[in-house]
């Protein structure tokens, strides 16, 4: 009987430390706060703000960050970790859309962050950090 107790204690310990299908694995994080921006410029160089910043989640919908602060004069925020639930782990594709001040045409980028629930920070995939408008 002492075997018994003994092997179904072992077996629930086994159990108990399995981890669900499709759960995350044990993961350590940095405490850093990233944020992917994108910063706009004139033909010499000189930061440009723009108008009706807006940075949304292709998939969702959703919008992304905090699109209508400038971090630093013509440095806009396309997603950062505040996002990371709303993206997935192999990445989505986010619109960034703004007017440029002068001309009034409408400037369309494409981005691919990635995120998900599993990962400690968003990552950009690919798009520009820097346009000369």
């Amino acid at each position: 009987m002492k075997y018994f107790y003994y092997s179904f204690f072992v077996l629930c310990l086994l159990l108990t430390s399995c981890s669900e299908p499709g759960g995350c694995e044990d993961i350590v994080c940095t405490k850093e706060f990233r944020i992917i921006t994108v910063k706009f410029v004139d033909a010499n160089n000189n930061p440009q703000i723009v108008e009706n910043f807006a940075s949304i989640n292709k998939r969702t919908g959703e919008t992304m960050g905090s699109n209508n602060d400038i971090i630093n004069q013509g440095l806009y925020v396309v997603a950062n970790d505040s996002d990371l639930i709303k993206l997935s782990d192999r990445g989505d594709i986010i619109m960034v859309s703004a007017i440029h001040p002068k001309t009034n045409v409408k400037i369309l980028l494409e981005y691919v962050v990635s995120g998900g629930i599993c990962n400690c920070h968003v990552n950009k995939i690919s798009g520009a950090e820097i346009v000369k408008l």
